[in-house]
């Protein structure tokens, strides 16, 4: 009986001391995947401060130090594609145009999806023409991130490049309705009504980016032509001279003036502001040039439209 009641003792102790092993692996194995998870996040925080000072360095105009912080971010997580991406963009800052297209289809095969490295590549490639690889890219990017009006102006951008002009309207109609109090998205919209010859939508556009940038004389003069062609002359005159006022030594503003005066039948207002004009350099007689081109096509659509 002293036999078995010690033999019984030992098991019991035997189990016990079993189960506290067991305890204490677990509990090892718990602390142990704790840490890992604290050195993940350090870690992570560390490549992402290594993000924000390579920022910091590029805004400072230091390109060359901003390119050794991505880096490091880089090194500590291959896969991220923002980081990569961050990095292409420094690289193009110095003009390392394979380093950064090496970053950028490297953050493109990491996450497919995401926009940032697609509009970066398509910029890329846009700068070197090839208009057709950037719309593939800008196409992504705008899927990604539907809501992004800059991206889509990218987009729209490149259709006009390739003369797609009717889906290029499409997309700058998503890029107004995305940011309606840009100007600038208004002015390239009612350039592009302008080119596809519907002049009347093109005025209220340019309309709304002289109201929307008051202070933009190139705006107001655009709206300017439009307006003159379709014989809203009082409005046109209007326009150019606030233009006017605001760059009074504009040399370009003042013949377009005088041939909204004679437009309207001011001849002798025409004459004296010609006559204060002077000689053109070359740049000023190639944008007189093309506004007056522009004018003469758009008197042509406006005519056919009614």
């Amino acid at each position: 009986m002293a036999r078995d009641s010690e033999q019984l003792e030992f098991e019991i102790g035997d189990r016990h001391e079993r189960e506290r092993l067991v305890r204490h692996s677990e509990k090892m194995k718990a602390e142990d995947e704790q840490r890992r998870h604290e050195d993940m996040e350090l870690h992570a925080q560390t490549a992402y401060l290594c993000l924000r000072l390579g920022d910091f360095y590029v805004r400072s105009g230091n390109i060359q130090r901003g390119i050794a912080q991505y880096r490091r971010a880089v090194k500590m997580d291959q896969d991220n594609a923002v980081f990569r991406t961050r990095l292409g963009d420094a690289y193009l800052l110095r003009d390392m145009v394979d380093q950064a297209l090496a970053q950028y289809r490297r953050a493109v095969k990491s996450d497919p999806q995401l926009a940032d490295p697609r509009v970066s590549l398509g910029d890329l490639y846009r700068r070197f023409g090839m208009n057709a690889q950037a719309l593939g890219q800008y196409r992504v990017a705008v899927t990604a991130d539907p809501d992004r009006a800059y991206y889509r102006f990218k987009l729209a951008d490149t259709l006009a490049a390739i003369d797609q002009l009717k889906e290029a309207v499409e997309e700058m109609l998503t890029v107004v309705g995305l940011a309606p109090k840009e100007a600038f998205y208004r002015f390239r919209l009612g350039s592009l009504h302008l080119r596809l010859g519907q002049v009347k939508e093109a005025v209220g556009q340019l309309s709304e980016a002289a109201e929307l940038a008051p202070y933009d004389g190139y705006y107001l003069v655009r709206y300017a032509i439009a307006s003159l062609a379709t014989g809203r002359i009082v409005e046109s005159i209007d326009a150019l001279r606030s233009a006017l006022q605001m760059e009074p030594r504009n040399r370009c503003y003042r013949v377009l003036l005088a041939d909204a005066y004679a437009a309207a039948g001011m001849e002798d207002e025409a004459a004296a502001l010609l006559n204060s004009v002077g000689e053109l350099d070359s740049y000023e007689t190639d944008f007189v040039g093309r506004r007056r081109l522009e004018l003469n096509r758009a008197e042509i659509d406006a005519a056919r439209a009614r």
